[in-house]
């Protein structure tokens, strides 16, 4: 029984890796500037994934490790991000996701 359960959580990692591979290298083509924001990757990295073939993206997507990974480990972020979605109609509701959103980009902009 662990065994098929394992062997379903390795297909389902499979999937989301090809997922977010297609996604990503979409919104690459589509506006570089924008999805490298958004995905938080490097310039080298975003022309990476831009020229890969469908064969590579389904053999790197076969990994049993996720390819992706939570862009922010910084409990200012999550409780921005959490607090938000809680209280959507609070009043300065719309300010504190603006926050959220000014510190990834600080981050975002550190890394590169």
């Amino acid at each position: 029984m662990e065994t098929a359960n394992n062997e379903q959580l390795l297909q389902e990692i499979r999937e989301v890796n090809l997922a977010y591979l297609m996604l990503a290298q979409h919104m690459i083509r589509a506006d570089k500037a924008q999805a490298r924001y958004r995905l938080g990757v490097s310039e080298e990295v975003a022309a990476i994934v831009e020229q890969l073939t469908p064969a590579q993206l389904m053999k790197i997507a076969g990994s049993n490790q996720l390819i992706l990974r939570f862009r922010f480990d910084d409990d200012v972020v999550w409780n921005l991000l959490t607090n938000h979605s809680r209280a959507k109609l609070a009043p300065g509701a719309a300010v504190t996701g603006l926050h959220a959103n000014i510190v990834m980009a600080g981050q975002f902009a550190e890394a590169n």
